[in-house]
């Protein structure tokens, strides 16, 4: 094929993304976790030979540039000429192209008619692997060895054979053995979806063909990205935003974005964030890539589909030893608020010149709820009359920032997470745990003549004699709070709240681990308001008026 036509292209980028979308249906409703069915906490991709992203079902942000960061690593230990039809290769290492312990990241390479055409890659949030608490996150963790099973690239499948000392190995360290197992053969059953369909693909178009659409749907999104970034004109922009400590000291962690703009490139530079914290609140090299990728696409291309095409003309600069590019073996379980955060700061600097796309600032919180321990109620006893043990995770959501003609969205995961509040109903079934409340918080959206969305408030109680919890969130204090834009008001903080309405009422800081519940105690989790935009005295009188009558405010 000498030439691609625009259609051709476009048809076969499509066909790519609904193969993505494929892995990612056969992952989901193979998962034993329910973080992973009915939180969505997973991502699928394809992936050129070599190791450019194709494709990417649409699940999580967060995940944008892990998988790709992943695969070079993975190439430097098993070299591709070592990958056999049939393989499987798996990594959770944080310092080799991963995020944090419990994202377990595998790939497996498509071989067509001899050739090695793409490789297909799933990465999924496990509920736990092992580490001093149920669901491994530690916020005081002082090394990434206190944050569970560490997997460096190695093939748990090797020709279509499974690998079972490496399952031996995870059973042995997991706190829930059975679903981490069916977890990851949920993963390897997106893998092999992803195989057959693009061999299915390869047969239509030949292979060199298949090869020469691949580069050419890579080349058009560079090319796009390219010119949205010269049309935004050369310039440089700089920003900051703080995040809670809470761990190590009061002093909060200040991230800094520095934007320049030139002849068609954008360099990101983060080298003026804090130092690496003694704490998990350190992001990796993966997960702070993959934030700036997102943030970036989200003000130049938020609707073209995602390649790694759009990440050619980024560039990203880090300095080593910081909060944003720790050196192993800091602790980084928690990395996702600090990710989170990285989105945020970077999104502050370029809304001076985002024209449509700036909002203010958008919830970050990410208030998350880890309760682990025995179910000691009577009629959860097993057969053999033990008490069977459980871990279970949630997250919420906040608002969205206000943007010119929009109010902020309400209770929604921005930015990287993009997960689901998990449901009361599942929470109830698997866990000693009932939701006694989830309501949004009224009033919690910032001022402005487009106001920020509401976040949500939701509370556990504890049902079982006691229980391990695990909790963190952001933005609990004025100077971490959303942040308004053009005059309008921050959003409302966010908090972590034991026996709320009690006599016992405590308020708690930002960061908890293993903290004691027992039977009775109730733990409130409430995200931030999003930030307004604009005057709040130049608000529609009767948008004012129905935000009375709806009780927003």
């Amino acid at each position: 094929m000498a030439e691609i036509d625009p259609i051709t292209r476009d048809v076969f980028q499509h066909q790519l993304a609904g193969i993505a979308e494929e892995m990612s249906m056969a992952l989901r409703r193979a998962a034993f976790s329910s973080i992973i069915w009915d939180m969505y906490d997973y991502a699928c991709g394809l992936f050129t030979p070599e190791g450019e992203m194709l494709s990417q079902a649409e699940t999580i942000p967060a995940q944008l540039g892990i998988m790709s960061t992943a695969i070079g690593y993975m190439f430097a230990r098993i070299p591709r000429e070592e990958w056999k039809p049939g393989d499987i290769i798996v990594c959770n290492d944080p310092y080799q192209g991963c995020t944090h312990t419990p994202d377990i990241c595998l790939f497996s390479p498509v071989f067509h008619d001899g050739e090695l055409l793409a490789l297909t890659s799933t990465i999924a949030h496990h509920v736990d692997v092992g580490g001093k608490v149920p669901g491994s996150e530690g916020p005081d963790n002082l090394e990434v060895f206190a944050e569970g099973l560490i997997l460096p690239p190695l093939k748990i499948v090797e020709e279509g054979k499974p690998v079972q000392a490496i399952f031996d190995i995870l059973a042995a360290n997991v706190r829930d053995p059975r679903g981490s197992a069916g977890d990851m053969r949920a993963q390897i059953a997106g893998c092999r979806t992803g195989e057959r369909r693009i061999a299915d693909l390869a047969g239509r178009y030949g292979n060199d063909a298949f090869r020469t659409l691949c580069h050419a749907c890579l080349d058009y999104n560079e090319t796009y990205m390219r010119r949205s970034i010269t049309n935004l004109g050369d310039g440089h922009w700089e920003a900051e935003v703080l995040m809670e400590d809470d761990v190590t000291t009061d002093e909060p962690i200040r991230l800094h974005a520095a934007v320049t703009i030139r002849d068609g490139d954008i360099t990101v530079d983060v080298g003026g964030t804090d130092e690496q914290r003694a704490n998990g609140l350190n992001c990796p090299e993966a997960s702070t890539l993959s934030m700036i990728h997102y943030a970036v696409k989200c003000i130049l291309a938020p609707d073209l589909p995602q390649n790694q095409g759009c990440d050619r003309p980024v560039h990203v600069k880090t300095r080593r030893g910081t909060v944003l590019d720790p050196i192993r073996p800091a602790a980084v379980s928690v990395r996702h608020i600090t990710q989170q955060a990285l989105a945020d700061v970077v999104l502050k600097a370029l809304a001076p010149v985002a024209g449509e796309y700036a909002a203010a600032g958008c919830h970050t919180s990410f208030p998350s709820f880890v309760l682990g321990g025995f179910d000691d109620r009577p009629e959860m006893a097993l057969d053999d009359g033990s008490q069977p043990y459980y871990v279970i995770a949630d997250i919420i959501g906040g608002g969205m920032g206000g943007a010119e003609g929009l109010d902020g969205l309400n209770a929604i995961d921005s930015h990287g997470g993009n997960c689901a509040i998990l449901s009361a109903e599942i929470m109830e079934t698997l866990s000693p745990v009932r939701v006694r409340e989830t309501a949004l918080v009224e009033g919690s959206g910032g001022h402005g003549k487009f106001r920020g969305g509401l976040g949500i408030r939701r509370d556990y109680e504890v049902l079982a004699a006691n229980g391990i919890l695990t909790g963190y969130c952001q933005q609990t204090r004025p100077d971490t709070a959303p942040w308004g834009l053009h005059g309008g008001g921050t959003g409302a903080p966010a908090a972590l709240i034991r026996n709320p309405g009690t006599p016992q009422e405590e308020n708690l800081k930002s960061k908890m681990v293993g903290l004691m519940l027992k039977e009775g105690d109730v733990l409130r989790t409430v995200g931030a308001g999003g930030g307004g935009w604009g005057n709040p005295a130049d608000r529609d009188p009767a948008l004012a008026e129905h935000d009375r009558v709806e009780g927003y405010v």
